[in-house]
């Protein structure tokens, strides 16, 4: 009997549609648990492609825009991972060693006023070594480069001051006759790191799966697993490193040949790796459009892709824990217009939100600051939207996903998850709960509690579009306040508008929110 009037409700005007309730499951233990590190970040290995630009990361604009998003994995990697060589006898670039001169002076972290006009001139030519990456991407055309020790101090320090723990990405393509891994310029880079007593865990090589494409080297998944065994005989020299962690073979999506090389790899060398790592993008940066951001069934390959290789993982390494090793809305550098504003909050949130329900232990963001669209961070040191809605998602959301549903609405359309609140938070203690929705709909939807919650105050945080672009919009409005830096060093409040109890949840068309349901005493959560 229940049906009837639930295939009616849609027919019905959306002012006098019925508010679609909510289940959530807060008797019992939660459905699972991820990383306090689950939302992490990246760095494209391509900002070495001329290692001056790394000298930007001394930014303190930068590093305080950082800074707020830790904890976290730093990932330093892509697919100019496997075209860095290391030259610890070479001479920086002139950048690179002002800028590390400077840091000797001064206190590890301090900020660098002295180096501003060198920054200066790196911004102003960015925009055409951005041009130059972006075009080698496209082509296939990658050359090697030489980082130096500076390369590696900056970056190492960039991670470490902003409260970030570093992966590093070691070169897969150097090869001894072809076949096996030649280790020899890892060891280089691992003697001077343990000599400053660098605290980094490790990957080796990007895409395996795309290496052919990329270099002409086909190297399949049983010898990749011998080189990584290699690489953790390796890391065992060191007394630094012999419990460092190691992550891998960070394949790219889930395609069969790609499912076969990593089957292969985890047969081969998964006993030596601490978390498996692959990429996920839903679509391509060239020919995306706004409709891919906001289709229900574009979110929702993701979910199969995840199914996927945990089925692999869960076959050949049971109880490995999963990693997305990088990850953005599209390949490429990210799609021009859309990659960097309000609407790709709804594939990151989404994907978020899924991982946590399938069980990925750590997401992490390609990229934190670099070249393309899909950065947090613009070249202007600017946060964009997601840069927003990854700072909201670390400091509401905890750890621990809980079970929700909801019935009156379409569950593709209107996406909903929930989460025990983050225990770090001020505000919010043990038993409170943090509900996370999507609307894809075009009209306002209506979420309501169910009624042993009726006397429960809630604390909305509403993520709307600033501006006359609308979804297409770089700036973002919470809860009605525009959300920008209040100076170089200081994030804004993000202050929640609190609603009284009983009251409807209202997301207007096309937008995402976050709920705080204050004392719902879920057991989960205590």
């Amino acid at each position: 009997m229940l049906l009837l009037p639930l295939l009616l409700l849609p027919l019905l005007p959306a002012e006098g549609r019925r508010a679609a309730v909510l289940r959530l499951g807060l008797r019992g233990s939660p459905r699972g648990e991820v990383s306090p590190a689950f939302l992490s970040l990246t760095l494209d290995a391509s900002l070495a492609r001329d290692p001056r630009y790394v000298a930007l990361l001394s930014n303190p604009k930068l590093r305080a825009l950082a800074t707020a998003l830790s904890p976290g994995f730093l990932r330093f990697g892509g697919t100019e991972t496997d075209f860095l060589i290391f030259d610890p006898n070479k001479d920086s670039t002139s950048e690179e060693k002002i800028l590390w001169e400077l840091q000797a002076q001064q206190e590890a972290c301090g900020s660098r006023p002295a180096f501003a006009t060198v920054e200066k001139l790196l911004l102003a030519q960015w925009p055409s070594q951005e041009k130059l990456i972006l075009a080698e991407h496209n082509w296939k055309k990658h050359k090697n480069t030489t980082i130096t020790r500076n390369t590696l101090d900056i970056l190492y320090s960039f991670a470490n001051c902003s409260g970030f723990h570093l992966i590093f990405g070691l070169n897969a393509l150097l090869r001894k006759d072809g076949l096996q891994w030649d280790s020899s310029n890892a060891r280089a880079l691992l003697d001077y790191c343990a000599s400053q007593r660098y605290n980094i865990s490790w990957e080796l090589g990007n895409e395996p799966n795309s290496f052919r494409k990329k270099s002409g080297i086909y190297i399949d998944g049983f010898q990749l697993g011998q080189d990584f065994i290699h690489l953790r005989q390796l890391l065992s020299d060191y007394t630094l490193y012999r419990h460092a962690m190691l992550c891998g073979p960070d394949v790219g999506q889930p395609r069969k040949h790609t499912q076969r090389l990593l089957r292969s790899f985890l047969k081969s060398g998964g006993k030596v790796i601490d978390s498996v790592t692959w990429h996920h993008y839903y679509v391509n940066g060239r020919s995306a459009t706004r409709e891919d951001f906001l289709s229900p069934e574009v979110l929702d390959t993701f979910a199969t892709a995840v199914h996927e290789v945990l089925e692999i993982v869960g076959g050949t390494v049971p109880n490995k824990k999963v990693w997305l090793g990088e990850t953005s809305s599209a390949y490429g550098g990210g799609a021009p217009r859309l990659s960097n504003t309000y609407v790709a909050g709804f594939m990151w949130l989404d994907k978020l939100g899924l991982s946590a329900r399938q069980g990925i232990d750590v997401v992490m963001r390609q990229v934190f600051f670099g070249a393309g669209t899909y950065h947090l961070v613009d070249a202007n040191f600017e946060p964009l939207p997601d840069y927003w809605l990854s700072l909201l998602y670390k400091k509401l959301v905890g750890t621990k996903v809980l079970q929700v549903g909801l019935v009156g609405a379409d569950e593709k359309k209107l996406r909903v998850y929930l989460h025990c609140t983050n225990a770090l938070h001020p505000k919010y203690r043990e038993g409170d709960v943090t509900l996370f929705a999507l609307n894809l709909y075009n009209t306002t939807q209506r979420l309501q509690l169910p009624s042993y919650l009726s006397s429960k105050s809630v604390d909305q945080y509403l993520l709307l579009p600033h501006g006359k672009e609308n979804i297409l919009s770089r700036s973002i409005e919470l809860n009605g306040r525009v959300l920008r830096m209040v100076d170089d060093k200081t994030l804004p409040e993000l202050i929640e508008k609190p609603l009284g109890p009983g009251s409807v949840l209202g997301l207007p068309a096309f937008s995402y929110a976050f709920y705080v349901i204050k004392n719902a005493k879920a057991i989960a959560c205590i």
